[in-house]
């Protein structure tokens, strides 16, 4: 990509992801949260979770979204060695906010959620904390989330993003989905 495409890329994402979450209802999970949430009815073809969920078209889901602003802020950020704090540790802020995501589902600030649910390009790390990995169907709507994701990531310049994003092709996204029951038996205090 060009030097100055990607400049200018790199300036628009932030005004992007600003118009993207308010019209979309995208809100910080937390205020030091790496993950935001948007509650919404779910579109689409039913999906059939591994623990027997249905998810049918307009039932209430949450999709998940990662809190670009945090990101950002966290990767300029320094410890007192002078050594930079982000991304050791992504895994522990993920669990942290799906932590505190659960208790919020668990105390019914959500409604009655089916299942929660995102679109990433970390299937693998998604799966170790429990998410079931769906393909996507090949239509427009996903072809522009996909080159979003990429823009997203590579604008973020975090070298252990590379590998997703080095080769210069779009990164492969996929849906990551947990019935509300297994969300909260996996993430959920213990009883």
């Amino acid at each position: 990509m060009a030097p100055l495409l990607v400049a200018i890329i790199r300036a628009l994402l932030p005004v992007i992801n600003r118009v993207h979450a308010t019209a979309l209802g995208v809100k910080p999970l937390g205020k030091d949260s790496i993950i935001c949430v948007e509650v919404k009815r779910h579109k689409g073809r039913p999906v059939k979770l591994e623990d027997g969920c249905e998810v049918k078209p307009g039932d209430p889901v949450i999709k998940l979204h990662f809190n670009n602003a945090w990101i950002s802020e966290k990767r300029g950020s320094r410890s007192e060695s002078g050594r930079r704090v982000f991304p050791r540790g992504f895994i522990s802020y993920l669990k942290e906010g799906l932590q505190l995501l659960a208790r919020e589902v668990a105390d019914g600030k959500y409604g009655s959620i089916v299942a929660v649910y995102g679109w990433t390009a970390f299937q693998t790390q998604a799966s170790r904390l429990g998410f079931q990995v769906v393909d996507l169907p090949n239509t427009l709507r996903i072809k522009l989330a996909r080159l979003h994701i990429t823009a997203l990531m590579r604008s973020q310049s975090i070298p252990w993003l590379k590998r997703y994003t080095g080769s210069g092709k779009s990164v492969e996204v996929k849906a990551v989905w947990l019935s509300r029951g297994e969300f909260l038996r996996i993430h959920g205090s213990p009883s």
